[in-house]
C-alpha cells in the first residue's frame, strides 16, 4: 500500500495503470511522466519511480539517457534512426537540424543521439555545426565539406589570394582561422579583406618599382589587384616598402600614393625665394623684434618666478639705484616707480598684450610671434604653378602642401631670425646700446641743467637767446639720441646720416614710421625743441625716457653741483 496526496494506493492499482501505459507506449512509441501525472492525477515523482521498478516487465520500453522521464521503445527508436539516415545520405549541402524536425516530425529529443551514434558508427559522413540546439544547429554532409575545400585550393592555386568575404559565403564562420589552419605551411599575408601569397607581394613590388622609375610619384591602388581594399592597399606597403630597396626612398601620401623624396625636396627648395623675400619684409616691419618680444613675454607671464627672475629684477632695481646716485630713500622720479618693463609698447604692432589680443591671434590662425608664413592653401597654389605637379591630382597636392607648411615655417622663422640677428646683433649688444645711450643721455641732460640754472642771471632777453641756443645744441643731441635708440628697436634705418647729426626734416620723416603712441610722445619732444622753454623740454623728455617708451632712467639734478 502507499499513501500519496491522502489516498491509499494499492500495487495492484498501479500495475493496472502501468499496463495501460504500456499498451499506449506501444501505440505511439513515446511516452512522457509529464503527460501521464496529467492523465492519472498522481505526483511525477512517484510516477517516475514506479515506472523505473517496472520497466523490463509490465513496461516494454526504455528510459531518454538525456531525459529520464521520457520513455520510448525499441521500435521507436529504430524508426526514427532509419529516417534520419535516409534523410541526411542523401544531403550534399548544410541542412539545418529544425527544418528537418519540423518537416518530417522527428523527435527532437531522440535527433542528437541517433545522429551521433549514426556518425560514430560511419552510417553517416558529415559534421554538425552550430552547437547541440535545433534551432541553430545544421548537419554538413562530408561531400559537401570535400567539395568546398578543393574549390578553395582550387581557387587559390590559380589565383594566389582568398577573400574572406567568400569563404563566409560557402559556410567557413572564421575565415581566417581555417586559412591559417589549412594552408599552415604557406607564406601567406593576411589584410583586411583577404590573404594573399607572396608571389602577388612579389607582382606588386615589381609594377610598382616599374612605374616609378620614369615617374615621380605612383598610386599603389593602380598596381593592385581590383579586389583590394583602401586598407589592403596600406598594409601592402607596409609590407613591401621596407623589402624593396628602390621604393625605400619614398613617402606615402594619401594613403595609397607613393612619392619619390626629392619631389618633396623639390616642392620645398621651390619656396628658398618667397622665404628670402619673406623675412626681409618681415625684418623691415619690425615683425622679428615684435615676435621675439612676444615670445619672451608669453614664455615669463606663464612660468612662475625662479632664481634667475628675481636675480633680474634685483640687477635692474640696482641699476636703477646706482643711476640715482645710489641712495636708498626717496627722490627717484615719478617715472622711475615702474619697475616693469614695457619697451614692447612702442613697438610696431604693439599695444596691450592682454588675453583677448591672444584669442584673436588664436582663431585668425596666426601664430603668436606675428612671423607668419604662407598657409597650406597659399602653399598649394605656388606648388600647382610648378610643371612637376601639373600631373598630381589635386588631393595629392594638398597632402603635399600640408606636409611641407611645417619645415617652410620653421624655415622662413629661422632665416628671419638670422636676418635680425645679423643687423641688429646679439641681445647682449642690444642691452649694451641701451646702456650706453642712458650714459650719454645723462651727461647731456646734465649739462642742460646746469645751462640752464646759469642762464638765470642774465636778462630775460639774454635768457631767451641762451635757451635758444642751449635746445638747438645739448637738446638736439638728446633727442637725436633718443629717435635713433628707438628707430633701432624698430629695426629702422636713419639713411647715410648718423644718427647723432639728424635734423628736424629727418627726425619728422623718421617719426611717422613710429607706433602711433610712440610718435605722439616723440613728437612733443621735437616740438618742444623749437620752442623757448628747458622746463617744457624736460617735461616732453620725461615722458620719452619713460617705461613707455625707451625705458631709461635719468639721474636727478644735483643740487650741490648746481649751487
Amino acid at each position: 500500500m502507499h499513501l500519496v496526496l491522502g489516498q491509499l494506493v494499492d500495487s495492484s492499482y498501479l500495475d493496472r495503470i502501468f499496463e495501460e501505459i504500456n499498451v499506449k507506449l506501444q501505440q505511439t512509441g513515446l511516452v512522457s511522466v509529464g503527460d501521464l501525472t496529467v492523465q492519472y492525477d498522481l505526483p511525477g515523482e512517484f510516477l517516475q519511480k514506479e515506472l523505473v521498478l517496472r520497466l523490463g516487465t509490465i513496461v516494454n520500453g526504455q528510459l531518454d539517457p538525456i531525459d529520464t522521464r521520457i520513455v520510448f521503445t525499441e521500435a521507436f527508436t529504430a524508426q526514427h534512426k532509419a529516417r534520419i539516415r535516409g534523410f541526411l545520405s542523401g544531403a550534399t549541402k548544410p541542412t539545418k537540424v529544425s527544418t528537418l524536425i519540423s518537416r518530417y516530425g522527428l523527435s527532437e529529443r531522440l535527433f542528437f543521439n541517433t545522429l551521433d551514434e549514426l556518425m560514430a558508427s560511419g552510417q553517416l559522413q558529415g559534421s554538425v555545426a552550430g552547437g547541440r540546439h535545433d534551432k541553430t544547429s545544421s548537419f554538413v554532409p562530408s561531400i559537401y565539406t570535400r567539395a568546398k575545400n578543393d574549390w578553395i585550393d582550387s581557387f587559390y592555386k590559380h589565383n594566389n589570394y582568398l577573400e574572406y568575404a567568400t569563404l563566409s559565403r560557402l559556410g567557413v564562420a572564421d575565415a581566417i582561422g581555417f586559412v591559417r589552419k589549412r594552408y599552415e605551411s604557406e607564406q601567406l599575408t593576411y589584410l583586411d579583406t583577404c590573404a594573399i601569397s607572396g608571389l602577388i607581394l612579389e607582382q606588386i613590388e615589381a609594377a610598382a618599382e616599374d612605374q616609378l622609375t620614369g615617374s615621380f610619384w605612383i598610386d599603389v591602388s593602380t598596381v593592385c589587384p581590383s579586389y583590394f581594399s583602401d586598407g589592403d592597399v596600406h598594409k601592402v606597403m607596409d609590407v613591401v616598402l621596407p623589402k624593396s630597396t628602390q621604393l625605400s626612398d619614398t613617402k606615402i601620401f594619401c594613403d595609397t600614393v607613393l612619392i619619390k623624396n626629392v619631389l618633396v625636396q623639390m616642392a620645398t627648395k621651390r619656396f628658398d625665394d618667397v622665404i628670402n623675400t619673406k623675412a626681409d619684409e618681415a625684418l623691415q616691419l619690425g615683425l622679428v623684434l615684435l615676435g621675439n618680444r612676444t615670445t619672451t613675454s608669453k614664455k615669463m607671464s606663464g612660468s612662475k618666478p625662479t632664481k634667475g627672475t628675481d636675480s633680474k629684477k634685483d640687477r635692474k632695481d640696482e641699476r636703477r639705484m646706482k643711476a640715482t646716485g645710489g641712495k636708498s630713500g626717496g627722490g627717484t622720479q615719478g617715472r622711475e616707480t615702474k619697475t616693469k618693463s614695457t619697451k614692447k609698447k612702442y613697438l610696431r604692432g604693439g599695444g596691450d598684450d592682454s588675453d583677448d589680443d591672444g584669442e584673436a591671434s588664436a582663431r585668425s590662425g596666426k601664430d603668436e610671434t606675428g612671423l607668419t608664413f604662407l598657409n597650406v592653401r597659399e602653399i598649394e597654389e605656388v606648388l600647382k604653378q610648378d610643371e612637376n605637379f601639373e600631373d598630381c591630382p589635386e588631393e595629392l597636392v594638398s597632402a603635399i602642401a600640408a606636409y611641407i607648411e611645417g619645415p617652410l615655417t620653421a624655415a622662413f622663422r629661422e632665416k628671419a631670425m638670422s636676418k635680425y640677428l645679423s643687423t641688429c646683433g646679439s641681445h647682449d649688444t642690444l642691452r649694451k646700446t641701451h646702456g650706453e645711450v642712458q650714459d650719454k643721455i645723462n651727461g647731456l641732460v646734465t649739462n642742460v641743467h646746469l645751462f640752464a640754472k646759469g642762464t638765470e642771471f642774465f636778462d630775460l632777453e639774454m635768457r631767451t637767446q641762451l635757451q635758444k641756443h642751449l635746445l638747438k645744441t645739448l637738446c638736439s643731441d638728446v633727442v637725436n639720441l633718443v629717435v635713433g635708440y628707438v628707430a633701432q628697436e624698430n629695426n629702422l634705418t636713419t639713411g647715410d646720416q648718423p644718427q647723432t647729426t639728424l635734423n628736424s626734416d629727418v627726425r619728422v620723416k623718421l617719426l611717422a614710421k613710429f607706433p602711433n603712441s610712440v610718435k605722439d610722445i616723440l613728437g612733443k619732444l621735437n616740438t618742444a625743441l623749437n620752442g623757448n622753454s628747458i622746463d617744457d623740454f624736460l617735461t616732453a623728455l620725461d615722458s620719452a625716457i619713460g617705461p613707455n617708451v625707451c625705458d631709461m632712467v635719468i639721474k636727478k639734478a644735483d643740487k650741490k653741483k648746481e649751487k
